[in-house]
């Protein structure tokens, strides 16, 4: 018969570390690649394909950053942490300030 796997404590804290490292990964890779976006499209105007390249560049940036954030390990909590806080951040303070912004 087959014994669940068990595991010490301190184990299981490196690995939720290693796993929100992962998760930090997606929120700053899918931030990351809407501010590209976004900055593409103010750059190159109307003509721009703004949905299907909105959709490529997240999912691009999501697993581009969660790529990085696996290869880390550890130390991807702190640092994912931290780059997920500020893009994030950046993405909404860019949100907020093109809905505040006066109509032409």
């Amino acid at each position: 018969m087959l014994r669940p796997h068990v595991t010490s404590p301190e184990n299981r804290g490196a690995r939720g570390r290693r796993r929100m490292g992962t998760v930090f990964g997606w929120v700053a890779g899918g931030s990351l690649g809407l501010l590209i976006n976004y900055g593409l499209f103010l750059f190159l105007g109307e003509g721009y394909p703004v949905v299907p390249t909105t959709f490529a560049l997240f999912v691009v940036g999501c697993f581009g950053v969660m790529f990085a954030a696996d290869r880390l390990g550890e130390r991807a909590f702190r640092v994912m942490g931290i780059a997920a806080g500020i893009l994030l951040a950046a993405a909404l303070a860019m949100i907020a300030t093109v809905l505040m912004a006066p109509a032409r």
